[in-house]
Parts: C-alpha cells; structure tokens; sequence
C-alpha cells in the first residue's frame, strides 16, 4: 500500500504544479486568479470582473485542459490522503480507522462540486446569476476547510494515534 500511497501522492504533486502553472502563467486575468485560489471565496462583482476579463482561449483553457486535470488531481489526492490515514492510525479500531479514512471523500465530494459550478459560471460568463456565483464560491470555501480537516487528519495519524507495534 505504500507504494501505492507514494506513487498517488507523486502524481497529485505532479498535477499540483501543472494545475499552479497553468493558473498563473495563463489564467489570470484582469487582476484576478483562478476561483480556486480564493480561500475565502469571491463576491458576486469581482467574479463577474473575471469573467469578463477572461478571453475565449483563456476560458476554453479553463473548461478543456485545467478542468480535466483538475478533476484527476483531487481524485489522486483524496486516495492519498485516505491511505495515509488508514495506514498510519492501524493502533485504532479498524471502524474509527475507517470512517477517519472516509473522511478526504467530503473534500472530493465538495472539490468536484466547486468543479462543476465554475464550469457553468464559464459556460455562462459575465451574466451569470448572482446565486450560481455564490453557491460556487461556498463551494470553493467548504472545499479549502474539508481538505484542511482531512490534512490534519493525516497528521493526527501519522503523529498522534497510537501505534502498533510491528515487531510484536
């Protein structure tokens, strides 16, 4: 399993920085960056802005390369995170293991979402409704907090469950 482990976490770094190139390098616009980057998510006015400021090669670059890629990233990573944990807290009952393993699928679930709601504010563009932004940008918060709980979660395993002597 560890090298499964090590092999998903390479590759969700590997993407990591594909996806951080591709954002900085040729998404930003008009002073502002991606949606993803906001860890407080956006208003209604300064995500219209983008929208506008974004040329049609721009917004297909979003919605074609940087979206399949960023849909394989959070995948990879919730593997990662996942393994990590179910294989660093193995001192505890093998039901609290596995519901704390469970626990990255919420970030999964949420990343994903956000996925889709930026895809149909692209779609859309400047006009889109004031409620589809707003729902994207809660996503794009709840998105940031789930994967902190779950790094911490990793943490928590890998530091402070209690361990299983191997040797035994």
């Amino acid at each position: 399993m560890t090298r499964i482990l090590r092999i998903t976490g390479a590759l969700s770094a590997a993407l990591f920085l594909v996806l951080l190139i591709l954002a900085k390098g040729w998404l930003g616009a008009g002073g502002f960056s991606i949606f993803d980057d906001h860890f407080a998510g956006y208003s209604v006015a300064s995500a219209r802005d983008y929208l506008s400021a974004l040329s049609a090669e721009q917004t297909a670059l979003y919605l074609g390369l940087f979206r399949w890629i960023d849909t394989v990233f959070p995948i990879m990573l919730t593997f990662t995170l996942a393994g990590v944990i179910w294989t660093q807290a193995r001192g505890m009952s093998r039901l609290v293991r596995g519901f704390v393993a469970l626990t990255p699928c919420v970030y999964l679930m949420l990343d994903l979402s956000e996925n889709a709601a930026v895809a149909h504010l692209l779609n859309i563009g400047p006009q889109v409704s004031a409620g589809a932004i707003l729902q994207a940008s809660a996503y794009t918060i709840a998105k940031w907090i789930s994967l902190t709980l779950a790094m911490l979660l990793c943490v928590w395993a890998w530091r402070l469950s209690p361990k299983v002597d191997d040797a035994a």
